[in-house]
């Protein structure tokens, strides 16, 4: 069965479930972070050719999507970073946050002729700005450029709090806006921006979704907890999920899994929608996180280098969809 006709037959099903109209006219504004959005795109035309709401979704970083729901602006968000505590508290129509889909992080580098493989240790030293020259990591001499995001990212959130469990030697912190290293260091805006600028500039490295390879990119293994070198990857990814345990707001993350086979740096992408408040639009909003949660949708998100969700972290992430109340 094609994946439009797919689109079909589960939309049906889900809008005689959760009683949306099959040629309903709900309209629905969504933003949120740029890892996802082909993916999510995809989905949202398929979902609205199969006779359900309307989704238009705008790109953006994490922050920005978070804000966004504090601000009422907007149905619901997308998220590579779960929301704090402090900013829960300050949506008066409370928050349910569910994930949605996983990423690894990955070092993309552009320097021809090297093969690249990265201990924990090195890794730090490279995003800390201590390794300056590929002859440092066993390549040929050239001068090494470090790229990082110049927005606020949950991407940055998580590689920061990878780089911290890898070595006590990590100087930068943790958070989604560090103070890197001004001298071999340049930034970009969002997670293409960081790829579009290692692709561009021979000798450069940094840290992506592989959502998001393109060009003269490369992705160099990298070293777990168990000691393995590897590469990112959908079975590596899902490694790491299978282990990763949610708190009561469905927030977690395994910053260095020690099972074998896990890649060491994955993120979770959650959806943010409002607990209550949503008026006319709360069972348009419920079947599309049910369409989004689907299996059958699931097994399409490896398309785009994002890795499905776990059995145990769909089961918990299912039921809180009908949390969201009018």
């Amino acid at each position: 069965m094609s994946f439009a006709r797919q689109a079909v037959v589960l939309f049906s099903l889900l809008a005689v479930a959760t009683g949306v109209s099959a040629s309903s006219e709900s309209s629905l504004t969504s933003v949120g972070t740029s890892l996802p959005a082909r993916l999510y795109r995809k989905w949202f035309d398929q979902m609205a050719r199969a006779g359900g709401p309307q989704v238009r979704y705008r790109s953006s970083g994490s922050a920005e999507a978070q804000w966004a729901l504090i601000r009422q602006a907007v149905d619901f968000t997308v998220s590579d970073a779960p929301m704090q505590p402090k900013d829960l508290a300050k949506v008066r129509r409370g928050v349910v946050q569910i994930p949605i889909a996983g990423s690894t992080i990955a070092f993309a580098y552009n320097q021809p002729g090297c093969d690249l493989q990265l201990t924990q240790e090195q890794a730090v030293q490279v995003a800390s700005g201590r390794i300056t020259d590929w002859k440092q990591l066993g390549c040929k001499q050239g001068s090494l450029t470090w790229v990082h995001r110049s927005d606020i990212s949950g991407i940055t959130n998580a590689f920061t709090q990878s780089m911290q469990a890898f070595s006590s030697q990590w100087p930068l912190g943790t958070g989604a806006s560090i103070r890197w290293p001004a001298g071999n260091a340049i930034a970009a805006e969002g997670n293409s921006g960081v790829a579009s600028a290692i692709d561009n500039r021979r000798g450069a490295i940094g840290y992506i979704s592989p959502s998001h390879l393109k060009g003269s990119l490369r992705f160099a293994a990298l070293q777990n907890n168990a000691g393995e070198f590897l590469r990112p990857s959908v079975i590596s990814g899902a490694k790491t999920l299978k282990g990763l345990e949610l708190d009561f707001n469905l927030a977690g993350s395994s910053p260095n899994p020690s099972a074998e086979g896990a890649y060491p740096i994955v993120t979770l992408i959650w959806v943010l929608a409002y607990r209550s408040g949503n008026g006319d639009n709360t069972q348009a909003i419920r079947a599309t996180l049910d369409f989004m949660l689907s299996n059958q949708f699931q097994n399409q998100v490896d398309q785009l280098g994002l890795i499905p969700l776990a059995d145990e972290i769909l089961s918990k992430s299912r039921p809180v969809v009908e949390r969201i109340a009018q």
